[in-house]
């Protein structure tokens, strides 16, 4: 679970009072029309720092049991959570850093969330004339019968997540009256927008997706059993009665991209165009490159040209290649939404642009309809598109308008200053800064090597002698390289052509650092670290996910060392750097090891394939095996295919293959020049 950011409250001086939990009972009596009303409503229990405000906005002391009525508002400060009973059949469980007000009319009750989580159970569907709404002053979630999580970002931008039952969702704009709505079921969630007017015809959105368990937050997943609520997430979609069904079969391509959204790049006769699943063309294959659709089925093309340029210098004719790009973003129908000169990447429900100048570059993050939702001006030095994990992506920012030199003038050593900060993008364009903790630990180091200058020259001042010229650096910025996940994420700058690898956290802490081209390979160990061996073409794995690159799970990493893989983890020696690291970090080595989002990782050594878990541990091994795809896999014994669980159970057979493997979210089986695809389907 993502950490919570602190946020301002306009009550909370008079929240502090309420949480000191006196002896001297409520300052408020409600009316005998109130009592009656809301008899049945009551905080059940709190665990921390929680308050409540009266219908008149008092605060009054609080006790486990007590009564709620209509006005009253209920807080929670960091680590503290409150359980809420209405009607003894609607359980809510408010996160911390949350608040909410209680509203009820008869048997109309509604919860005005202002900001943070809540989670909620309606254990029994209400009768015909009893209304359950969770709301914000624009948007609005209908419950019947239910069981689910609310998330409220801004006033603009709300998440429901629902794991039982199904409820009607809608957003309205106040002034136009313009609307949206949907209905969202159990295994989906549902992003609420109400945009600014800027925005264009389209104020109010609402845009669904099916979630996984690895997104359910820890407070909800202490309320509920997710076994026998029974609800198929993202990741556990071959429930019972499903089974692989064949999509398309063809022998006619050279070559795919990962599947998504309806869509497969294929390339013919050495170009590349995209087919639906039913292998009906898209986009004729006219095309040099391709960039693989997000979970929305948006995907780019790419036409690149090279041409012949002559120049004259000092009587000499030079000659040279010059290479230029242009991008298609196209929608899952072949749609047009964006053509032009610059980077461009899908993910999340949006698109992303790269725009390079001379000086500086721009990161633009836009809604599908190409409207702008906000611009990021870069360092061009470190510029980089990052995709989207679980609702956010992550953009850099350095500057050095206001950098100085610090260092003693007698010392003789000094260290360049700026600002460095990562910044967190919510799919409505807000950002959050964070100071580089990179960039803070260069402060650090230097600070010492500063302080350590003026020692020895206090200790050789009787011999006149000076540390003039003892040393001065500046940062190297290391931006993310790809979207902070599972708590962690990597950070380097490829455009330096530099090794430096950093892991930091979600929390925006140092965690550890290396020198990756520094390492040499060993089969044994992975590598050994060596001063005198240094090779640029060590590299680092990655796996596609909704739209773009990522280059960790968690503190993992894939490092491609000579002719082997090697399988690290950062977290095992915090603190490390480029002078400490050894291979105490190393989980496994393997031809090649392809890491992503399940719980086990396909690898090779020689003719075989099997499977690690995320320790490193073997599992199993085959003559062929694909990637685990949503907890299942194919694997290839005498000649066979057959589709397995993660107990590594066969579940499914589907006929003699050559091979097997995954595109994104599609399996195949390969004989001869055929290839045959299959998804999760219905008998």
């Amino acid at each position: 679970m993502r950490k919570k950011k602190k946020h301002k409250r306009i009550w909370s001086l008079m929240l502090a009072v309420s949480l000191l939990l006196t002896a001297c009972g409520s300052s408020a009596e409600p009316s005998e029309e109130t009592t009656a009303e809301a008899s049945v409503m009551q905080l059940m229990k709190a665990e921390g720092s929680v308050g409540v405000l009266d219908d008149g906005g008092k605060g009054i002391s609080i006790m486990e049991r007590m009564n709620l009525y209509s006005g009253y508002q209920i807080g929670t400060e960091n680590e503290s959570y409150a359980w809420i009973n209405l009607d003894h059949v609607k359980l809510i469980k408010m996160d911390e850093s949350s608040d909410a007000e209680l509203q009820k009319n008869g048997k109309n009750l509604e919860l005005q969330v202002r900001s943070g989580s809540l989670f909620f159970h309606v254990t029994e569907p209400l009768e015909e004339d009893e209304t359950l709404n969770i709301r914000t002053s624009t948007m609005t979630v209908g419950i019947r019968g239910t069981c689910g999580w609310v998330h409220v970002l801004d006033e603009s931008h709300m998440q429901v997540y629902l794991l039982e039952g199904s409820v009607h969702c809608e957003v309205t704009e106040p002034e136009s009256g313009q609307s949206a709505s949907a209905e969202v079921a159990a295994g989906e969630m549902a992003d609420l927008f109400l945009y600014p007017p800027e925005h264009g015809e389209t104020r109010c959105e609402i845009l669904k997706k099916p979630f996984s368990r690895s997104e359910i937050p820890a407070f909800v997943l202490e309320e509920v059993d997710l076994d026998a609520l029974g609800t198929v997430l993202a990741d556990e979609r071959t429930g019972e009665g499903e089974v692989l069904v064949p999509v398309f079969e063809s022998s006619e391509y050279e070559g795919y991209g990962s599947a998504q959204g309806g869509v497969i790049p294929a390339l013919k006769e050495g170009m590349w165009g995209a087919v639906n699943y039913q292998n009906e063309v898209i986009v004729p294959f006219e095309h040099t490159n391709f960039q693989a659709p997000d979970e929305q089925g948006n995907f780019v093309l790419v036409d690149t040209t090279i041409t012949e340029q002559t120049s004259d210098f000092l009587g000499q004719q030079q000659t040279w290649e010059e290479k230029q790009s242009s991008y298609t973003l196209f929608d899952s129908q072949g749609n047009i939404l964006y053509e032009g000169e610059h980077q461009v990447r899908a993910s999340g429900g949006m698109y992303i642009l790269l725009k390079q100048g001379d000086e500086t570059d721009a990161i633009e993050y836009y809604r599908l309809d190409g409207t702008l939702v906000n611009t990021f001006p870069e360092n061009s030095f470190c510029s980089r598109i990052n995709g989207f994990y679980d609702g956010i992506s992550m953009v850099y920012h350095s500057s050095s308008e206001n950098s100085t030199w610090l260092g003693g003038q007698e010392a003789g050593y000094s260290y360049g200053t700026g600002t460095f900060q990562v910044g967190e993008v919510d799919r409505s364009g807000n950002v959050t800064w964070y100071e580089d903790p990179m960039y803070l630990e260069y402060l650090n180091k230097n600070e010492q090597l500063y302080q350590e200058a003026l020692e020895w020259e206090r200790s050789h001042s009787s011999s006149g002698m000076t540390a003039n010229g003892a040393g001065a650096s500046t940062y190297l910025p290391r931006i993310p390289l790809s979207t902070v996940n599972h708590g962690y994420y990597p950070a380097g700058n490829p455009n330096a052509e530099t090794g430096w690898i950093a892991m930091c956290s979600d929390q925006y802490e140092f965690v550890s650092e290396c020198d990756l081209y520094a390492l040499q390979p060993d089969r044994e160990q992975g590598f050994v670290r060596s001063e005198a061996f240094y090779d640029e073409t060590n590299s680092y794995r990655s796996f596609y996910h909704d739209g773009a690159y990522f280059y960790n799970y968690g503190p993992n990493m894939v490092w491609v060392l000579g002719e082997q893989d090697v399988l690290v983890d950062f977290s095992r020696y915090p603190g490390m750097t480029s002078e400490t690291v050894d291979n105490r970090i190393v989980k496994a080595v393997y031809d090649r090891i392809f890491m992503d989002n399940e719980n086990y990782w396909l690898v090779q050594n020689g003719e075989q394939w099997g499977f690690i878990d995320h320790d490193g541990k073997e599992t199993a091994w085959f003559e062929d095996a694909s990637r685990f795809y949503q907890n299942h896999a194919l694997i290839l014994e005498n000649g066979i295919a057959y589709l397995i669980n993660e107990n590594f159970e066969k579940v499914q057979e589907l006929g003699e293959a050559d091979s097997v493997g995954t595109y994104g979210e599609l399996f195949s089986l390969t004989s001869g020049d055929t290839c045959r695809f299959y998804q999760f389907g219905q008998p």
